[in-house]
């Protein structure tokens, strides 16, 4: 956040070290002067700027609901059939009705919390009942300043992160797993299901697997895989089964198209596209190994026939359960992937679905202890606790990404 306004500091008093053993220290009193004179709120204001460029690809925010729900409005618009010819005083014909369906499903709630530095706040703490109010310093203030800041740009990065992983495993998997991998310390084994077509995902097997292990090297490819082929095919299906006819956009884990980019299979038929005239396939694929990565990817766009290809470069991060370098029992951190490293997801170009959910209820607290960021969505609160001396700033939101064009969505499983 920019900088706060500097305060005048009083001078020491006698009587602040006559009573420096005995006057209680308000722990609340200690973040209003780290705050500089912002309100809490102003103070989270802030960071609308540093945030305003994060977008959710393909998903718009709802405004907020009063229960813990989505609601999920499938529309199926069909394909647009020819007008029957008839005479000219005979009626038409009746054209058919796509599908409308209503579904609903449960939201559930993502508390965070940080203690601020125990070590740091007791240090300050121990300084202020030692020598009186004297001690808040300039110094003292941006220390606290310092550590506000670090807890209120965690939450508010970890909320936005939350939905773009959300984003990212909804489009590559059709479906949101909440478990041990990016949940270690809550809820476990919940699936969230927004009723794609069973027959819209498909799975290479055996050969036909673009790599047949995890090490995606040449030695690894499955004899008979043929990627530019299979996409080819998906997308032709897509067009002509399920009656797609709007643009499509293909995307992938960045890792999967950084090895799909080394695939013998797809160099030889890139370096084919660029070198019609060399016949050797070994120097074709030299030839392609050698391209510029933005040629190569207009070449695989205009084989397949998508209209854009977004390789993802996300990864999430969870604090779960561990040990730290001395081997004692800690919270360590680790990284787990947002989009599924082993699919392509074919989804149209533009909105795909809403971003839905409820305002934290927030009864009980002191309105000035309260900070609402994102229109309500993401509420986040202060609380102290004397006894531990430890100051809290605590996050709470439910909000859900949720696809409404589901019949328009196909994922592909296309390695191991």
């Amino acid at each position: 956040p920019p900088h706060h306004p500097k305060h005048s500091f009083p001078t020491r008093r006698s009587s602040d070290l006559n009573c420096m053993n005995t006057l209680p220290i308000d722990l609340y009193k200690v973040i209003e002067y780290g705050l500089g004179g912002d309100t809490w709120q102003e103070f989270i204001d802030r960071y609308k700027e540093k945030y305003d460029l994060l977008q959710i690809d393909g998903f718009e925010f709802e405004a907020t609901k009063l229960d813990y729900t989505f609601s999920q409005l499938i529309t199926s618009l069909g394909v647009k059939t020819l007008p029957a010819y008839v005479d000219p005083e005979s009626p038409g014909y009746e054209a058919a009705l796509g599908e409308l369906e209503g579904r609903t499903g449960n939201i559930p709630t993502q508390k965070k919390f940080y203690r601020l530095n125990r070590v740091t706040v007791r240090q300050q703490l121990q300084l202020l009942q030692r020598v009186g109010m004297s001690a808040l310093t300039e110094e003292m203030q941006n220390v606290f300043l310092g550590l506000l800041d670090e807890s209120a740009d965690g939450l508010i990065g970890s909320y936005y992160n939350a939905l773009t992983h959300q984003r990212m495993r909804i489009v590559s998997t059709g479906k949101f797993t909440i478990d041990t991998d990016n949940n270690p310390r809550g809820l476990k084994g919940i699936t969230i299901d927004f009723n794609i077509p069973e027959n819209h995902y498909q799975v290479l097997a055996g050969t036909s697997r673009w790599w047949t292990k995890d090490e995606h090297i040449p030695a690894n490819q499955g004899s008979a895989s043929d990627p530019i082929m299979d996409v080819k095919n998906r997308v032709k299906e897509i067009r002509r089964k399920y009656h797609y006819l709007g643009k499509i956009r293909m995307e992938l884990a960045q890792d999967l198209w950084d090895d799909l980019m080394t695939h013998t299979t797809v160099l030889k038929r890139i370096g084919h596209s660029l070198y019609p005239t060399v016949t050797d396939d070994s120097t074709v694929i030299a030839n392609a190994q050698n391209e510029d990565e933005d040629r190569l990817k207009a070449i695989f766009k205009k084989l397949v026939k998508v209209d854009e290809i977004v390789p993802r470069d996300s990864y999430a991060f969870v604090d779960k359960p561990g040990k730290d370098a001395d081997g004692q029992p800690d919270l360590i951190t680790e990284q787990v992937e947002n989009f599924k490293a082993t699919n392509i997801a074919f989804i149209p170009v533009g909105q795909i679905g809403t971003i839905q959910g409820v305002e934290p209820l927030t009864l009980g607290y002191e309105a000035n202890k309260v900070a609402s960021y994102d229109g309500g969505r993401l509420k986040l609160t202060q609380r102290a606790n004397p006894e531990t001396h430890s100051i809290y700033i605590e996050s709470e939101a439910a909000q859900m990404c949720v696809p409404r064009m589901p019949q328009y969505m196909f994922i592909s499983t296309v390695t191991v």
